[in-house]
């Protein structure tokens, strides 16, 4: 067979792969630090652990979801890099680990080089941000398993600290303050509503409602928030419980996981939420507690801390540039309950 090949007759090119992957190296290979061992091109990313007594891992995986149909309609896909990364190394802050090494996983009906190769810079920009190496990942081409233009985005992330370091909600009082970190906007969940209510509203990516002020493919695109150096500031000043990234289930769904079997009373007059939660209410019909179990609404990030703390904890979170709210307080019952 002429060309090349059978198997990119049938849909697999191995040049446009080996093509991606010189073009990813030198921003992957950029995150590395002297802990990289080998470097990129082996079977399995190596990372010399050190610096924590009684060490103890911790791990996340995840994926962007169908924010990836939004990026397909605006023809964006760079920023992906950047919501995966963040993603998955807030879900390792939540534990109290710092997060160090990132693997991913690009999946696509036909490969597109440039824009993996795009993605995956994004990654190592996301990375290199907050002190993560990218050791490593997998880019498949699947004709028949996803459909042309089709493109799935999954992120690994492992980090480490110390036994003592480890937050589990296991301290957490009856009393306690619950400390909000502000989200830049729909993050990476709850896209599948989000889209279908653009879809029935009739409008497109392109359209600027009132009420936004942009774009609506910039706002849905909006990169998620990473919390790397608020939490470090946080932990420096406050004595921090528990900690929660508020994802999929919004704070109903979240919370209650760092906070050992207690529950919270949040307000939700408290912080500010983003226009985009408004738009996505009015314009849907969406009933106030689906919105609060399907979007963050505008807190991307909880930490529990003592009640005679909030204050300053709120405070070096926002030296760092992050607004911050105390939002609710801990409660004996267990589960969240919003003041009316």
């Amino acid at each position: 067979m002429s060309g090349g090949g059978a198997y990119e007759a049938a849909g697999v090119s191995i040049e446009r792969g080996e093509r991606a992957a010189r073009m990813m190296r030198e921003a992957v290979e950029r995150t590395h630090g002297p802990e990289v061992i080998g470097g990129m091109g082996g079977f399995a990313g190596l990372y010399a652990l050190s610096g924590c007594g009684e060490p103890v891992l911790a791990s996340t995986v995840d994926g962007v979801g169908t924010k990836v149909l939004v990026a397909k309609e605006v023809g964006r896909y760079r920023s992906l890099g950047v919501d995966i990364v963040n993603h998955c190394a807030n879900d390792v802050l939540a534990s109290g680990a710092r997060p160090l090494l990132f693997m991913d996983y690009l999946g696509t009906g036909r490969l597109d080089p440039e824009v993996a190769a795009g993605i995956v810079e994004a990654m190592a920009e996301a990375c290199s941000s907050l002190g993560i190496a990218l050791v490593g990942g997998e880019t498949a081409e699947m004709p028949g398993m996803y459909g042309r233009g089709e493109l799935e985005i999954v992120g690994a992330c492992v980090g480490a600290c110390g036994r003592g370091e480890v937050v589990d909600g296991g301290r957490v009082r009856p009393g306690d303050a619950v400390i909000g970190l502000a989200s830049s906007g729909l993050h990476t969940n709850g896209y599948t509503l989000a889209r279908k209510v653009v879809e029935d509203a009739g409008l497109s990516y392109a359209d600027t409602p009132e009420e936004l002020g942009r774009p609506l493919g910039e706002v849905y695109l909006e990169p998620h928030r990473p919390y790397l150096r608020e939490v470090q500031a946080l932990r420096s000043e406050a004595e921090v419980r528990g900690m929660a990234h508020i994802t999929g289930g919004g704070i109903p769904g979240n919370l209650p996981r760092a906070l050992g079997g207690l529950g919270a009373r949040v307000d939700p007059s408290s912080w500010e939420e983003p226009a985009v939660f408004g738009f996505i209410r009015r314009r849907g019909g969406i009933p106030e507690e689906e919105m609060r179990r399907v979007f963050n609404l505008g807190v991307g990030f909880c930490a529990v801390v003592p009640a005679g703390q909030a204050e300053r904890a709120v405070e070096a979170v926002r030296a760092e540039g992050c607004a911050a709210w105390p939002i609710g307080t801990v409660v004996e019952e267990a589960g969240v309950r919003f003041a009316s």
